[in-house]
C-alpha cells in the first residue's frame, strides 16, 4: 500500500472484518504499518507480521511495544505457486 497505508490500514481491517481473539498473520508486512494498526481497531489475540526484507523487519520490531504483535522474517511457503 506504500505511501497510503496509514490512511487505508483502518479501512481495510473494517472490511475484512475481525471478531474478538482472532489471530492475524499479515504476510509482507514491511515495516508494519498494518500490522500495528491490527490491535488498534479489533480485539485480537495476536498478529504475526512477516516479511523477506530483513531490515523492515528490524524496525518494525523496535518500534512494538504490544505483546500480541510479532515479527519474523522469512517467506510464506503457504504462498508458494505450484505449476
Amino acid at each position: 500500500m506504500g505511501r497510503w497505508s496509514r490512511r487505508l490500514a483502518p479501512l481495510l481491517i473494517q472490511f475484512v472484518g475481525l471478531s474478538d481473539g482472532d489471530r492475524v498473520l499479515d504476510v509482507g508486512c514491511g515495516t508494519g504499518i498494518l500490522t500495528f494498526t491490527f490491535p488498534e481497531i479489533a480485539n485480537i489475540a495476536s498478529v504475526t507480521g512477516i516479511d523477506l526484507t530483513e531490515p523492515y523487519v528490524d524496525f518494525a520490531r523496535v518500534r512494538n511495544a504490544d505483546p500480541r504483535i510479532s515479527f519474523r522474517a522469512g517467506g510464506c511457503p503457504c504462498l508458494a505457486v505450484r505449476g
